[in-house]
């Protein structure tokens, strides 16, 4: 076999050919871990109520296609937003599910979400200060059309913990 590339001297451990291709590889390592920090919206945590509206094809619907079952249009719980979006801009998520095109809008953010071999879901949200915000996911099931409206809300503190 024909060498394509000029050997080293084997006899130093480190050819100096190696060490910018080293450097290069360490600059590039910190600089894209630093572009993994989070950037998105910060909301103060505490006792957020959710309301949810689920259309299909343009129509309100209370039910979730895939099963059938109701859902809550409302929900009042003690939370830190800010670590669910933190979990939704990361890049590859649990359950085989990705964000991809994450960016920054006027007024929010906006991304889609693909998981599978499913449809992408487009979503956008809309900050409004750090105690509220408009989540809209718009995606299909099929040749359905699908979107769903999520308005959150802070209305207080959480109770202590008993």
């Amino acid at each position: 076999m024909t060498a394509i590339v000029p050997r080293e001297d084997e006899s130093n451990p480190a050819p100096r050919r190696l060490w910018p291709a080293i450097a290069a590889a360490c600059a590039l390592l910190a600089t894209s871990s630093a572009s993994f920090a989070y950037d998105g919206p910060t909301f103060r945590s505490g006792l957020w109520k959710f309301e949810r509206t689920l259309e299909t094809d343009g129509k309100p619907n209370d039910r979730l296609q895939t099963s059938g079952l109701p859902i809550a249009r409302q929900m009042i719980r003690c939370v830190n937003p800010t670590l669910e979006l933190k979990a939704e801009f990361t890049p590859l998520k649990a359950g085989g599910c990705s964000t991809r095109d994450l960016r920054k809008t006027d007024d929010g953010y906006a991304f889609q979400k693909v998981c599978g071999g499913a449809a992408p879901i487009k979503t956008e949200i809309n900050v409004k200060g750090d105690s509220g915000y408009t989540e809209i996911h718009q995606g299909s099931i099929g040749k359905i059309l699908t979107k769903e409206t999520v308005v959150a809300q802070r209305v207080g503190d959480c109770d202590p913990p008993t």
